[in-house]
């Protein structure tokens, strides 16, 4: 078994004491974390056979439905339903989408991440039926274009990986020799004036929040800086959210011609 396995065993797999082991082998703290999670996510994976699993997901979704109607609903269903959960779990065994398994420098990962993220709701927006394209260019304050029903509705995209906060407003310029307190060097609210639409990509599992920028303008400049998803949750997933912005849009101008 690897060193670092064994250490991790004598101590109980206890994840506090990560941070020493890391520093016993000179590694880094985060990546060895990483290491740990690939490495069990896939032994568990292994170890379980996932169509018993997606049958016992069906069994127990059974055994909540009592009114007849649903019974037959769900008889209707359950097929596709054992389906998509059993790709479900697979993607949730393996800890949700590969990320950087060639080990790629950590700064350029970043900006790779941030391009990965436009990807998925690229693909996504096409897939569900949407015309929409990305921008090239990077001094854009969005990031793709969406043309429904002949109204052009500009997005901004950013991606998220872990925790549960996104920002209307942008990061600070950082680094080595940046006066951070300059105006320039200091991150700008997101507005309408930039877009239309904001999302939020969960690059571990390609979940799309897709929030108007109407809702967020109503947000204090203190409280656009750190919102929780739960505060977005009616945004999630909902792509009705292109076909009614495009609505006022379009209503807008009718007004104001």
């Amino acid at each position: 078994m690897c060193k670092y396995i064994d250490a991790l065993r004598e101590v109980g797999y206890t994840k506090s004491k990560i941070k020493s082991i890391a520093e016993r082998y000179g590694v880094k703290e985060a990546e060895l974390k990483h290491y740990y999670e690939m490495v069990f996510f896939s032994n568990i994976a292994k170890a379980l056979d996932l169509e018993v699993l997606a049958q016992a997901n069906i069994d127990e979704i059974e055994k909540h439905l009592h009114d007849e109607t649903l019974k037959n609903e769900f008889g209707f269903i359950k097929t596709s339903l054992k389906k998509i959960i059993e790709k479900s779990l697979y993607i949730a065994m393996a800890n949700g989408f590969s990320n950087n398994i060639n080990h790629i420098d950590s700064g350029v990962m970043v900006a790779n991440a941030g391009d990965s993220a436009e990807f998925i709701f690229v693909a996504r927006a096409i897939l569900a039926g949407f015309n929409c394209s990305s921008v090239d260019v990077r001094s854009s304050r969005y990031d793709a274009i969406i043309d429904f029903d002949n109204t052009l509705l500009r997005v901004q995209i950013k991606g998220i990986s872990s925790g549960n906060i996104i920002s209307f407003k942008d990061r600070d310029r950082g680094g080595q020799g940046i006066d951070h307190r300059h105006e320039r060097n200091i991150g700008k609210r997101i507005t309408s004036d930039d877009c239309d639409i904001y999302v939020a990509v969960d690059k571990q599992v390609g979940i799309c929040y897709i929030i108007p920028m109407k809702w967020a303008e109503e947000l204090s400049e203190e409280a656009c800086k750190s919102v929780k998803l739960s505060q977005v949750s009616q945004y999630k997933e909902n792509w009705d959210v292109i076909k009614e912005e495009a609505l006022f849009i379009q209503a807008t101008k009718g007004v104001n011609a």
